[in-house]
């Protein structure tokens, strides 16, 4: 009867290793770090008001408008377990718009 108590235990000790989350815990640390700092993010400010906040961006696009004013995308990571970025979207400069968009899968 204790043989067979012992092996149940095992058991459910191993399958409850079976059944926890691996987190990657730089990335998590590092979202957490973001959302702390992007709610200090205001409209109009300047792209190296920005930086300073909120360091280098993770992902980084830019572009010209049809009437030649950049667009840049500044994206940081902010919710790791929603897998949800912070996007930052600067026209000529200053920060237009900030908004959450979910990660994007590879195909």
């Amino acid at each position: 009867m204790v043989l067979i108590a012992r092996a149940l235990a095992s058991l459910c000790v191993v399958a409850a290793l079976g059944c926890s989350v691996n987190v990657d815990r730089h990335a998590f640390a590092l979202a957490e770090a973001n959302r702390a700092h992007i709610n200090k993010i205001r409209l109009g400010q300047t792209l190296v008001e920005v930086q300073r906040i909120m360091g280098p961006p993770e992902r980084r696009a830019t572009r010209l408008r049809y009437d030649g004013v950049s667009i840049e995308e500044w994206s940081y990571i902010t919710d790791y377990v929603r897998k949800m970025d912070s996007l930052i979207l600067f026209v000529g400069g200053r920060v237009q718009e900030i908004q959450s968009t979910p990660w994007q899968d590879a195909d």
